[in-house]
Protein backbone atom coordinates (compact mmCIF):
# COMPACT_ATOMS: atom_id res chain seq x y z
CA UNK A 1 0.00 0.00 0.00
CA UNK A 2 1.56 3.30 -1.05
CA UNK A 3 1.66 6.49 0.99
CA UNK A 4 -1.41 7.96 -0.72
CA UNK A 5 -3.52 4.91 0.07
CA UNK A 6 -2.35 4.97 3.68
CA UNK A 7 -3.80 8.47 3.93
CA UNK A 8 -7.02 7.91 1.99
CA UNK A 9 -8.21 4.58 3.46
CA UNK A 10 -8.41 5.90 7.06
CA UNK A 11 -10.14 9.02 5.76
CA UNK A 12 -12.77 6.93 3.99
CA UNK A 13 -13.32 4.91 7.14
CA UNK A 14 -13.72 8.09 9.17
CA UNK A 15 -16.31 9.47 6.79
CA UNK A 16 -18.29 6.21 6.81
CA UNK A 17 -18.42 6.37 10.59
CA UNK A 18 -19.57 9.97 10.30
CA UNK A 19 -22.44 8.81 8.07
CA UNK A 20 -23.68 6.48 10.80
CA UNK A 21 -23.43 9.18 13.45
CA UNK A 22 -25.30 11.68 11.31
CA UNK A 23 -27.98 9.13 10.57
CA UNK A 24 -28.77 8.59 14.25
CA UNK A 25 -28.32 12.21 15.33
CA UNK A 26 -30.03 14.06 12.49
CA UNK A 27 -31.93 11.32 10.75
CA UNK A 28 -31.58 10.22 7.19
CA UNK A 29 -31.87 13.74 5.74
CA UNK A 30 -30.89 14.23 2.09
CA UNK A 31 -28.65 17.21 2.84
CA UNK A 32 -26.40 15.47 5.38
CA UNK A 33 -26.11 12.12 3.66
CA UNK A 34 -25.54 13.66 0.23
CA UNK A 35 -22.65 15.78 1.49
CA UNK A 36 -20.98 12.80 3.13
CA UNK A 37 -21.60 10.70 0.04
CA UNK A 38 -19.93 13.34 -2.10
CA UNK A 39 -16.90 13.33 0.20
CA UNK A 40 -16.61 9.55 0.08
CA UNK A 41 -16.88 9.61 -3.70
CA UNK A 42 -14.16 12.26 -3.97
CA UNK A 43 -11.76 10.31 -1.76
CA UNK A 44 -12.43 7.08 -3.66
CA UNK A 45 -11.75 8.94 -6.90
CA UNK A 46 -8.41 10.10 -5.54
CA UNK A 47 -7.59 6.57 -4.41
CA UNK A 48 -8.21 5.24 -7.91
CA UNK A 49 -5.83 7.74 -9.48
CA UNK A 50 -2.11 7.11 -9.58
CA UNK A 51 0.02 8.87 -6.98
CA UNK A 52 1.86 11.02 -9.49
CA UNK A 53 -1.37 12.42 -10.91
CA UNK A 54 -2.64 13.36 -7.47
CA UNK A 55 0.68 14.89 -6.52
CA UNK A 56 0.65 16.93 -9.73
CA UNK A 57 -2.84 18.21 -8.92
CA UNK A 58 -1.82 19.19 -5.40
CA UNK A 59 1.38 20.84 -6.64
CA UNK A 60 -0.59 22.79 -9.23
CA UNK A 61 -3.04 23.97 -6.59
CA UNK A 62 -0.22 25.05 -4.30
CA UNK A 63 1.52 26.89 -7.13
CA UNK A 64 -1.71 28.70 -7.99
CA UNK A 65 -2.07 29.76 -4.37
CA UNK A 66 1.53 31.00 -4.24
CA UNK A 67 1.07 32.95 -7.47
CA UNK A 68 -2.11 34.53 -6.13
CA UNK A 69 -0.23 35.58 -2.99
CA UNK A 70 2.56 37.05 -5.11
CA UNK A 71 0.08 38.97 -7.26
CA UNK A 72 -1.58 40.39 -4.16
CA UNK A 73 1.78 41.32 -2.64
CA UNK A 74 2.82 43.08 -5.84
CA UNK A 75 -0.45 45.01 -5.83
CA UNK A 76 0.14 46.14 -2.25
CA UNK A 77 3.73 47.12 -3.02
CA UNK A 78 2.58 49.19 -6.01
CA UNK A 79 -0.12 50.90 -3.94
CA UNK A 80 2.19 51.56 -1.02
CA UNK A 81 0.27 49.35 1.39
CA UNK A 82 3.41 47.32 2.07
CA UNK A 83 6.87 48.63 2.82
CA UNK A 84 8.71 45.70 1.29
CA UNK A 85 12.09 46.94 2.51
CA UNK A 86 11.07 46.51 6.14
CA UNK A 87 10.77 42.77 5.47
CA UNK A 88 14.48 42.42 4.69
CA UNK A 89 16.40 41.72 7.89
CA UNK A 90 19.69 39.97 8.60
CA UNK A 91 20.49 39.48 4.93
CA UNK A 92 23.13 40.14 2.29
CA UNK A 93 22.44 40.76 -1.38
CA UNK A 94 25.23 39.99 -3.84
CA UNK A 95 25.26 40.63 -7.56
CA UNK A 96 26.42 42.59 -10.57
CA UNK A 97 25.57 46.15 -11.61
CA UNK A 98 21.87 45.41 -11.43
CA UNK A 99 22.35 44.42 -7.80
CA UNK A 100 24.17 47.70 -7.13
CA UNK A 101 20.88 49.49 -7.75
CA UNK A 102 19.44 48.27 -4.44
CA UNK A 103 21.89 50.44 -2.53
CA UNK A 104 22.44 53.12 -5.18
CA UNK A 105 18.78 54.10 -5.09
CA UNK A 106 18.78 54.02 -1.29
CA UNK A 107 16.54 50.97 -0.84
CA UNK A 108 19.09 48.92 1.08
CA UNK A 109 22.05 49.96 3.23
CA UNK A 110 25.39 49.75 1.45
CA UNK A 111 26.71 47.39 4.13
CA UNK A 112 24.13 44.80 3.04
CA UNK A 113 24.74 45.03 -0.71
CA UNK A 114 27.94 43.42 -1.97
CA UNK A 115 27.79 43.99 -5.70
CA UNK A 116 29.70 45.59 -8.55
CA UNK A 117 29.73 46.32 -12.23
CA UNK A 118 31.13 43.47 -14.28
CA UNK A 119 30.85 40.92 -11.47
CA UNK A 120 30.16 37.22 -11.96
CA UNK A 121 29.67 34.39 -9.50
CA UNK A 122 33.45 34.01 -9.37
CA UNK A 123 33.71 37.36 -7.58
CA UNK A 124 31.85 36.02 -4.55
CA UNK A 125 35.01 34.32 -3.29
CA UNK A 126 36.78 37.67 -2.88
CA UNK A 127 34.22 38.91 -0.36
CA UNK A 128 34.00 36.00 2.06
CA UNK A 129 35.54 38.03 4.89
CA UNK A 130 32.86 40.67 4.48
CA UNK A 131 30.19 37.96 4.51
CA UNK A 132 31.69 36.43 7.64
CA UNK A 133 31.57 39.78 9.40
CA UNK A 134 27.89 40.15 8.58
CA UNK A 135 27.10 36.45 9.19
CA UNK A 136 23.65 36.72 7.56
CA UNK A 137 20.81 34.21 7.75
CA UNK A 138 19.80 34.96 4.15
CA UNK A 139 21.95 35.56 1.07
CA UNK A 140 20.32 36.64 -2.19
CA UNK A 141 22.41 36.07 -5.31
CA UNK A 142 21.64 38.30 -8.32
CA UNK A 143 24.14 37.31 -11.00
CA UNK A 144 24.08 36.24 -14.63
CA UNK A 145 24.29 39.31 -16.86
CA UNK A 146 28.07 39.24 -17.23
CA UNK A 147 28.33 35.49 -16.63
CA UNK A 148 26.60 34.77 -19.92
CA UNK A 149 28.80 37.07 -21.99
CA UNK A 150 32.22 37.11 -20.34
CA UNK A 151 33.40 33.89 -21.99
CA UNK A 152 34.08 31.72 -18.94
CA UNK A 153 31.09 29.49 -19.68
CA UNK A 154 30.32 28.91 -23.35
CA UNK A 155 27.17 26.89 -22.62
CA UNK A 156 24.60 26.95 -19.79
CA UNK A 157 25.38 23.55 -18.26
CA UNK A 158 28.97 24.26 -17.10
CA UNK A 159 27.79 27.57 -15.72
CA UNK A 160 25.01 25.95 -13.70
CA UNK A 161 27.47 23.34 -12.43
CA UNK A 162 29.89 26.01 -11.18
CA UNK A 163 27.02 27.99 -9.72
CA UNK A 164 26.13 24.92 -7.68
CA UNK A 165 29.69 24.73 -6.36
CA UNK A 166 29.50 28.38 -5.32
CA UNK A 167 26.19 27.89 -3.51
CA UNK A 168 27.45 24.74 -1.79
CA UNK A 169 30.49 26.67 -0.64
CA UNK A 170 28.30 29.36 0.89
CA UNK A 171 26.09 26.76 2.56
CA UNK A 172 29.12 25.06 4.07
CA UNK A 173 30.55 28.37 5.31
CA UNK A 174 27.21 29.58 6.69
CA UNK A 175 25.23 26.51 7.80
CA UNK A 176 22.49 28.63 9.42
CA UNK A 177 21.99 30.70 6.29
CA UNK A 178 19.62 30.12 3.36
CA UNK A 179 21.01 30.99 -0.07
CA UNK A 180 18.50 32.24 -2.64
CA UNK A 181 19.39 32.22 -6.33
CA UNK A 182 17.68 34.74 -8.59
CA UNK A 183 16.82 33.96 -12.16
CA UNK A 184 18.74 36.03 -14.69
CA UNK A 185 16.86 39.12 -15.75
CA UNK A 186 16.77 39.43 -19.55
CA UNK A 187 18.51 42.00 -21.71
CA UNK A 188 16.53 43.98 -24.26
CA UNK A 189 17.27 45.91 -27.43
CA UNK A 190 19.58 47.73 -28.01
CA UNK A 191 21.69 45.71 -25.55
CA UNK A 192 22.32 42.91 -28.04
CA UNK A 193 24.48 45.21 -30.09
CA UNK A 194 26.84 45.16 -27.10
CA UNK A 195 26.73 41.40 -26.56
CA UNK A 196 25.00 38.93 -28.87
CA UNK A 197 25.44 36.31 -26.15
CA UNK A 198 22.73 38.01 -24.11
CA UNK A 199 20.22 36.41 -26.46
CA UNK A 200 21.03 33.20 -24.55
CA UNK A 201 20.17 34.54 -21.10
CA UNK A 202 16.89 32.54 -20.98
CA UNK A 203 18.81 29.29 -21.61
CA UNK A 204 21.37 30.08 -18.91
CA UNK A 205 18.63 31.04 -16.48
CA UNK A 206 16.72 27.82 -17.20
CA UNK A 207 19.85 25.76 -16.51
CA UNK A 208 20.32 27.55 -13.19
CA UNK A 209 16.68 26.94 -12.28
CA UNK A 210 17.02 23.23 -13.06
CA UNK A 211 20.16 23.05 -10.94
CA UNK A 212 18.34 24.66 -8.03
CA UNK A 213 15.35 22.37 -8.32
CA UNK A 214 17.52 19.26 -8.41
CA UNK A 215 19.49 20.33 -5.36
CA UNK A 216 16.84 21.86 -3.14
CA UNK A 217 18.12 25.43 -3.52
CA UNK A 218 15.49 28.20 -3.32
CA UNK A 219 15.10 29.80 -6.74
CA UNK A 220 13.59 33.25 -7.28
CA UNK A 221 11.85 33.13 -10.64
CA UNK A 222 11.68 36.69 -11.96
CA UNK A 223 10.28 35.85 -15.40
CA UNK A 224 6.75 37.12 -14.71
CA UNK A 225 7.81 40.45 -13.22
CA UNK A 226 10.39 40.95 -16.00
CA UNK A 227 7.59 40.57 -18.52
CA UNK A 228 5.03 42.62 -16.61
CA UNK A 229 7.41 45.50 -15.91
CA UNK A 230 9.44 45.37 -19.11
CA UNK A 231 8.94 49.12 -19.50
CA UNK A 232 11.12 49.65 -16.40
CA UNK A 233 14.36 48.72 -18.19
CA UNK A 234 16.75 51.59 -18.88
CA UNK A 235 17.23 52.78 -22.45
CA UNK A 236 20.40 50.69 -22.72
CA UNK A 237 18.29 47.53 -22.43
CA UNK A 238 20.57 46.28 -19.66
CA UNK A 239 20.00 48.11 -16.42
CA UNK A 240 16.86 48.79 -14.42
CA UNK A 241 14.93 51.86 -13.47
CA UNK A 242 14.40 52.70 -9.83
CA UNK A 243 10.73 51.68 -9.88
CA UNK A 244 11.56 48.07 -10.77
CA UNK A 245 13.45 47.36 -7.56
CA UNK A 246 10.49 47.19 -5.16
CA UNK A 247 8.84 44.62 -7.44
CA UNK A 248 12.03 42.57 -7.59
CA UNK A 249 12.39 42.79 -3.82
CA UNK A 250 8.79 41.68 -3.27
CA UNK A 251 9.38 38.66 -5.49
CA UNK A 252 12.41 37.68 -3.40
CA UNK A 253 10.44 38.11 -0.17
CA UNK A 254 7.60 35.94 -1.47
CA UNK A 255 10.08 33.22 -2.42
CA UNK A 256 11.61 33.44 1.04
CA UNK A 257 8.25 33.10 2.77
CA UNK A 258 7.26 30.15 0.58
CA UNK A 259 10.53 28.29 1.14
CA UNK A 260 10.36 25.73 3.91
CA UNK A 261 11.51 24.99 6.46
CA UNK A 262 14.35 27.53 6.61
CA UNK A 263 12.72 30.63 5.20
CA UNK A 264 9.64 31.52 7.17
CA UNK A 265 8.26 34.90 8.02
CA UNK A 266 9.77 34.73 11.51
CA UNK A 267 13.12 33.12 10.84
CA UNK A 268 14.83 36.23 9.56
CA UNK A 269 14.28 38.60 12.45
CA UNK A 270 17.50 40.48 12.92
CA UNK A 271 19.11 40.74 16.30
CA UNK A 272 20.70 43.99 15.16
CA UNK A 273 22.88 45.30 12.37
CA UNK A 274 26.44 44.06 12.46
CA UNK A 275 29.42 46.33 12.19
CA UNK A 276 30.39 47.19 8.63
CA UNK A 277 33.59 45.67 7.35
CA UNK A 278 36.02 46.78 4.72
CA UNK A 279 35.58 45.38 1.22
CA UNK A 280 38.32 43.05 0.04
CA UNK A 281 40.15 43.93 -3.15
CA UNK A 282 39.06 41.88 -6.13
CA UNK A 283 40.64 41.75 -9.53
CA UNK A 284 38.61 43.62 -12.13
CA UNK A 285 36.65 41.29 -14.37
CA UNK A 286 34.51 43.94 -16.02
CA UNK A 287 32.96 43.18 -19.37
CA UNK A 288 30.41 44.64 -21.73
CA UNK A 289 28.35 47.44 -20.17
CA UNK A 290 29.64 46.61 -16.66
CA UNK A 291 33.31 47.15 -17.38
CA UNK A 292 34.06 49.60 -14.60
CA UNK A 293 34.18 46.92 -11.88
CA UNK A 294 32.87 49.19 -9.11
CA UNK A 295 31.67 47.69 -5.85
CA UNK A 296 28.23 48.20 -4.41
CA UNK A 297 29.35 51.00 -2.11
CA UNK A 298 28.24 54.10 -3.99
CA UNK A 299 27.04 57.16 -2.10
CA UNK A 300 23.27 56.90 -2.29
CA UNK A 301 22.53 60.15 -0.52
CA UNK A 302 20.42 62.68 -2.31
CA UNK A 303 18.80 60.28 -4.76
CA UNK A 304 15.40 61.35 -6.09
CA UNK A 305 12.40 59.64 -7.59
CA UNK A 306 13.33 60.51 -11.16
CA UNK A 307 16.95 59.46 -10.95
CA UNK A 308 18.31 56.92 -13.39
CA UNK A 309 21.76 55.51 -13.75
CA UNK A 310 24.05 55.69 -16.72
CA UNK A 311 27.00 53.48 -17.52
CA UNK A 312 29.38 55.72 -15.62
CA UNK A 313 27.46 55.06 -12.43
CA UNK A 314 27.61 51.30 -12.84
Amino acid sequence: MDKLQRLIVPAVAFILIAVVVLFFVHGNTPSSTEKVSDGVHYLKTLEEQDVQTVENILASQRQAKIQAEKDETMRKVESGEIDVWSLFTDYVLMGDSRGVGFSYYGFMPESRVIAGGGWTIRDIAYYMDQLRALNPTAIFLCFGLNDTSIGHWDTPEPYAAEYLEVVRGLQAEFPNCTVYVNSILPARDPAFATAEKWHEIPEYSAAVEKMCQENGIPFVNNDSIAEKYSYLWDEDGIHLQKEFYPMWAANMIMTMYNTEPQATATSYKASGENTDSETDSAPGEGTDADSDGESGTEDNSGTDDNQTMDEGDW
